[in-house]
């Protein structure tokens, strides 16, 4: 899907998020600057999550909603897969009780879920992105 503006963003992150469902991972791909956190961000808002930021030095943020979590993951960091050793990753990868979002997974691959929700970010330009879920 073509999005034009933050707007059409905004709008396609809120269609997204009525979707969720706690127990899903979410692997966000796309290069740095192409729209992931400000996805997390727009599907936040969506579930009334008063604060959202790039966990890029946290590693991992925690939202709380009504009746779940949202976990937020970068792991642009990683140096090598063995890194998620040093993080409670069962927890994030394999949640119950909540929604998992996952930026730059693929430094984690053999920990990660199978089941997983790719969408995957493209930036065309300044304020295109193509969007597509698989």
């Amino acid at each position: 899907m073509r999005i034009n503006s933050l707007n059409e963003m905004r709008d396609f992150a809120f269609d997204f998020a009525k979707k969720l469902r706690p127990g899903q991972v979410i692997n966000l791909v796309g290069d740095m600057g192409a729209g992931k956190t400000t996805f997390v961000s727009f599907v936040g808002e969506y579930l009334e999550v008063s604060d959202t930021s790039s966990p890029t030095f946290a590693i991992v943020n925690i939202y709380n909603v009504k009746d779940f979590d949202i976990y937020h993951l970068d792991l642009y960091r990683f140096e090598n897969e063995d890194d998620i050793l040093d993080i409670d990753f069962e927890t994030y990868f394999y949640p119950e009780d909540a929604i998992t979002f996952i930026e730059w997974a693929d430094r984690a691959k053999s920990y990660l879920p199978d089941d997983m929700i790719e969408v995957r970010i493209e930036k065309i330009n300044e304020n295109t992105r193509d969007i597509s879920i698989i």
